[in-house]
């Protein structure tokens, strides 16, 4: 499983340094080539190529997306370890942006790379239809905003040093976490033009695949290895997070989890074979170490 993801990564890597040699250069390139394309799994971008394998899409019809929505990630953790909001040092096993380039850049960076995600969207060479690029556009911009990211990351510094309920943790990492991987698993399901129906049951299982994801990043804040990990542990604690490891306890948290990763898998194996490689990737990102 770790070679497909790797493999993913290359893919995408490769795309985003051909992107960023045709752009006209800036001094904030630097640090936001340091945000994309130095370490991280690439974990989003499988998922958008895995869903595409439902959809019998072809790599021309979603590398884009793939790029875009690296961008968006990046973005944003560049501006979540920011001094003002976590205040991490190390992300992906450097230094965090901002430590790397200053502050300033770093902010400025994150603000380029979330902009960005929309000009490779609508590249002309991006050859799907426009009125697609318009719904996919759309779709990117809230996983991104206030609804989406911005607003989870909020509620995830508002709820510091709280007691906060499981509802709430969970609504508050569907944003933060959920959002975007909601939008891979639709991307997919726009550009392939299904059914309102199916567009709604890709949206849920991006929801939950996202969820997943950031219960399986709290499980390796609490037992995972710092070198993997490629930052510090037991920050979560350190900080007052509000989490369902918190509220649960470890063990519970993990059932809970376990669960939830059911629920996926049977929604998933209605789509047969093709369905793989995704069950995959979701087996994988709750059992991984890093």
């Amino acid at each position: 499983m770790a070679i497909n993801i790797k493999n993913n990564a290359v893919v995408v890597d490769r795309f985003l340094r051909k992107y960023f040699k045709n752009q006209k250069y800036s001094e904030l390139v630097p640090a936001m080539k340091y945000g994309t394309l130095f370490g991280g799994k690439k974990i989003r971008s499988t998922i958008i190529l895995n869903t595409a394998k439902i959809f019998k899409l072809n790599l021309n019809q979603v590398i884009n997306i793939c790029a875009a929505v690296e961008c968006i990630h990046s973005y944003s953790l560049i501006h979540d370890d920011l001094p003002c909001m976590d205040n991490d040092r190390f992300r992906r096993g450097k230094p965090s942006a901002h430590v790397k380039f200053g502050e300033a850049t770093a902010i400025l960076a994150g603000n380029s790379l979330l902009t960005f995600a929309f000009e490779i969207i609508t590249d002309k060479k991006f050859n799907i239809k426009p009125s697609l690029k318009v719904i996919i556009l759309k779709k990117l911009a809230e996983c991104a905003g206030h609804v989406g990211i911005a607003g989870g990351q909020f509620l995830d510094l508002k709820y510091e040093k709280s007691k906060i309920g499981s509802s709430k943790i969970i609504n508050m990492q569907k944003k933060k976490t959920g959002k975007l991987f909601q939008f891979c698993c639709l991307a997919p399901a726009i550009v392939s033009n299904q059914n309102a129906k199916t567009k709604t049951e890709m949206s849920a299982i991006g929801d939950e695949i996202g969820l997943l994801f950031q219960i399986a990043d709290d499980l390796l804040d609490v037992k995972g290895n710092k070198k993997k990990v490629g930052k510090p542990v037991n920050n979560d604690k350190k900080k007052g997070k509000s989490t369902l490891i918190k509220l649960l306890g470890y063990k519970k948290t993990l059932e809970f989890a376990l669960s939830r990763k059911k629920l996926i898998i049977n929604k998933l194996q209605k789509y047969g074979s093709r369905s793989k490689k995704l069950i995959e990737i979701t087996n994988f990102i709750l059992n991984r170490s890093y």
